[in-house]
Order: C-alpha cells, then sequence, then structure tokens
C-alpha cells in the first residue's frame, strides 16, 4: 500500500484485519521526502551564508571526493569555518534536523555521523540541505518556518569530511526512491555546474 501525506498535515492510518491479533502480524515499512508526481519549479536560491560574505569553493558539481552518486552529485562545498553562520537559501519548512555528533574524519565509514539540516521548499517543490554542521549548532528544528537568508545554524565538520566546510545540495523526490540531488541556481544567474574548485563567490 502507498500512501501519500498532504504537505503541512497530521496523518494517521489504521488497518482493522477482523479475526487477527495484533502479535500474529508482521509489517515494514519505507518512506520517502516528497511527492515525485509534483512539479517542480526551479527558482534562483541565495547563497547559505550572510550577506557580505565571501568564500571559496572547495569541491564542486561531480566533485570526486564525495560528490560521485545521485544523492550528492550536484552540491556544492563552501571553505566555510568551524562557528561561521549557515542561512537559509529560500523560504520553506524544516523537515529534517540532526545535531548531536560532534566529530568527523576522512573516512566513509563516518557518513552517518554528520550533522546537517533539511528544509523544503513547497513553492519550487525543492529541498536543500545543509551538512557537517557543529554539534548542537543547529538554530531550527523539525516543522519550524524559516525564510530566505535567515540563520539557521553553524558550520562544522561533522561526519565525513576532509575538512571544515558547509556541504550544500539541493534534491527532488525521485520516483519509488529516496531524493537525488539537481542541478540549481543562485542569485545573480550563478549556475551550480559553473562553480569550480576554488573559485571565490560573494554573497552580495
Amino acid at each position: 500500500m502507498q500512501v501519500l501525506v498532504p504537505e503541512n498535515s497530521v496523518f494517521e492510518k489504521k488497518i482493522f484485519i477482523p479475526g487477527l491479533l495484533s502479535n500474529q502480524i508482521k509489517y515494514t515499512y519505507n518512506w520517502a521526502f516528497g511527492d515525485d508526481r509534483k512539479k517542480i519549479k526551479k527558482n534562483n536560491l541565495a547563497l547559505p551564508f550572510p550577506k557580505g560574505k565571501t568564500y571559496h569553493i572547495m569541491q564542486s558539481n561531480k566533485g570526486s571526493f564525495s560528490h560521485d552518486d545521485d544523492y550528492n552529485k550536484y552540491a556544492v562545498d563552501f571553505n566555510m569555518k568551524i562557528g561561521d553562520t549557515i542561512t537559509s537559501a529560500d523560504d520553506g519548512f524544516v523537515v529534517g534536523v540532526i545535531k548531536d555528533y560532534e566529530f568527523g574524519k576522512d573516512d566513509r565509514k563516518w557518513t552517518p555521523y554528520a550533522n546537517y539540516i533539511t528544509i523544503y521548499h513547497p513553492h519550487s517543490g525543492l529541498f536543500s540541505q545543509y551538512v557537517h554542521l557543529k554539534k548542537d549548532a543547529s538554530f531550527v528544528k523539525v516543522g519550524d518556518a524559516v525564510k530566505r537568508n535567515q540563520p539557521i545554524g553553524l558550520s562544522g565538520k561533522t561526519g565525513f569530511a576532509s575538512g571544515e566546510h558547509l556541504h550544500f545540495n539541493v534534491l527532488v523526490p525521485e520516483k519509488n526512491k529516496t531524493l537525488k540531488s539537481v542541478p540549481f541556481s543562485f542569485e545573480n544567474n550563478i549556475p551550480s555546474q559553473s562553480l569550480k574548485k576554488n573559485m571565490k563567490v560573494t554573497h552580495k
């Protein structure tokens, strides 16, 4: 059975099977963010750090270090230091927060131990994700509404990371799967695919 839970709603599903006791039933379930039938309306995003700040690109789209799968392919890494402020790329709602991890290492085994924030942008259908945050450095919680350029957390070096930085990714639902990374554009018509390693980017 496949069920789609509408945006901004509370959902409860009950299944009645006459004659069966609850301890006789075994079940599993899988879930994923988003509605793969919704039309995506891409729009230019704000850079994920405060206006007036400048950072270099550490790893660009399809980078061989960690942007080498469908989930991370079009991500961009900024050389933000531990404790630097991260801001939301657009208006939306917080749908995921992990904040309790403390350490990171240049080893894929550490991938599950990254702190991050995931924001859903209902007007476009996009999800934005901010990864490797400092321990206990999320300013938001699941369910919070956020505005474009709003501070949401502090950068760090948790999980699979060769150094302190912000991993910024834009994702959309993929049919019968989880989210997948997609190309995107920042304000002033800066396509993510044009950003290369060591390039300098300023949030004007």
